[in-house]
């Protein structure tokens, strides 16, 4: 579990505490070793980013930049189009749904005896728990012999 004020430490680099908060900070650290661990290890971090090159940034690339953000802040769908998209997909699962309803009467001519084919038809009725000839279904024949009224 790591300590609540290592966040904290950026700030205290950056001398971007008060004179308190930067005391307080520094008294913490001297008993967390969590904390200190950290610190040390942001300090070399910061050290080792010190130490290398900086190279300017090509000539107008501040202006590119601006400019292709201003272009997609222009690119951006007015508010009502994502309300018409979800409609649009509602209104098509919908759609959906009763073509599959009107087409399963159709398939089924309305009729109920054939509803029941149908039904029969899907029921896992017709796989049975034990392979007629196998070592399981002679073992629950055997047992369920003695059940019988």
């Amino acid at each position: 579990m790591s300590c609540p004020k290592t966040k904290l430490i950026s700030a205290y680099l950056d001398k971007e505490m008060g004179l308190r908060e930067k005391t307080a900070f520094e008294t913490h650290v001297q008993g967390c070793t969590k904390c200190s661990y950290r610190l040390e290890e942001a300090r070399s971090l910061k050290a080792a980013f010190a130490k290398t090159e900086s190279h300017p940034a090509p000539y107008g690339f501040a202006t590119r930049v601006m400019a292709r953000t201003a272009a997609l802040e222009k690119r951006k769908l007015p508010w009502f189009v994502p309300l018409f998209i979800r409609f649009a997909e509602t209104a098509a699962l919908i759609i959906v749904i009763f073509v599959g309803i009107i087409a399963g009467k159709v398939m089924t001519n309305g009729s109920a005896t054939e509803q029941t084919n149908i039904a029969s038809s899907l029921s896992l009725d017709l796989f049975a728990a034990t392979p007629p000839g196998s070592l399981g279904g002679a073992y629950i024949a055997v047992t369920e012999a003695g059940n019988e009224k």
